[in-house]
């Protein structure tokens, strides 16, 4: 609980070229946290170094009726502090968030990321993930 300032931190840089992102207040940070922090089927996984978060990403299992109900994974908001980048602590989250969907059972691990992030694409890629699906989104604002 005690880090959300630093996580809500971290989101405001993976959003920055968002151009309607609003952080979410404290109090709303510390209820979403409370949902999730005892549910089995979301892991926070963050890298830390000297103390401070530095990294994050959001694992989310879920299971649905075309799969008879055999898990499947989603990752989001993977998001490295600016000054942390490229040392390899991306990465180090990523993997882990393989470890604990294979772990878990799961089928396949998938994420999304925007367009607009060439990059975040160029890492993926690396990382052996592969383009599958073409994706839409639908603010519902």
């Amino acid at each position: 609980m005690a880090d959300l300032p630093a996580l809500t931190a971290l989101y405001a840089e993976l959003h920055l070229d968002d151009y309607d992102y609003r952080p979410p207040t404290a109090r709303a940070m510390r209820t979403a946290f409370a949902a999730i922090a005892n549910n089995r089927d979301h892991q926070l996984l963050v890298a830390v170094e000297g103390g401070k978060i530095v990294g994050s990403l959001h694992v989310m299992i879920f299971r649905h009726l075309g799969h008879g109900l055999h898990p499947a994974a989603i990752v989001e908001n993977v998001v490295v502090s600016a000054s942390q980048r490229s040392r390899g602590i991306g990465e180090m989250l990523v993997v882990e968030a393989v470890k604990l969907a294979r772990q878990r059972g799961c089928y396949k691990l998938s994420l999304t990321t925007n367009i607009k992030r060439a990059r975040a694409h160029r890492f993926y890629e690396r990382l052996g993930w592969r383009r599958s699906h073409f994706g839409y989104s639908l603010d519902l604002k």
